[in-house]
């Protein structure tokens, strides 16, 4: 889920930079300079930017001194990982309160989710059933009485 919120954010970045230059820039040439901006924006969770976790300096010279407005670079990765963690617990504290647990039997109906390819028409419906299931295979898996297309 983290990378597709980074990808996001990147594809909203590159939009706003496209739509504020005034002359035809190719969208390729304008990736480089939103990924840099990115990696020295500081994160929402972590509070440092990723170019400094990484590299332990930023890549430009600070008017106020870097050691004056981050901690060590050792420090700033060991509170990293604890805000890290600590936001990781609320996340599974609050989806856990809604998730609720099912336990299917065999000779259960259910319906199957279908994987929706490229290719396939927009309309084409999400599932397809009701199937009797055979057997249980893991805690979280069934094999389905589905027969081969």
């Amino acid at each position: 889920m983290a990378k597709l919120n980074v990808l996001i954010n990147l594809i909203t970045r590159l939009k706003c930079k496209i739509n504020s230059t005034s002359t035809k820039v190719p969208w390729t040439k304008l990736l480089e300079s939103v990924t840099n901006e990115y990696k020295l924006t500081p994160h929402s969770i972590t509070k440092y930017p990723p170019a400094y976790l990484l590299l332990g300096t930023l890549p430009y010279d600070s008017p106020i001194g870097q050691n004056s407005y981050y901690e060590p670079v050792k420090e700033a990765r060991n509170l990293t990982l604890q805000r890290t963690i600590d936001c990781h617990n609320k996340n599974k504290i609050r989806y856990d309160a809604r998730f609720v647990d099912k336990k299917f039997n065999p000779g259960d109906l259910v319906v199957y989710e279908e994987f929706h390819y490229p290719n396939t028409r927009k309309l084409s419906p999400p599932f397809s059933g009701p199937y009797e299931i055979i057997q249980q295979c893991s805690e979280v898996t069934y094999e389905i009485n589905k027969p081969n297309p």
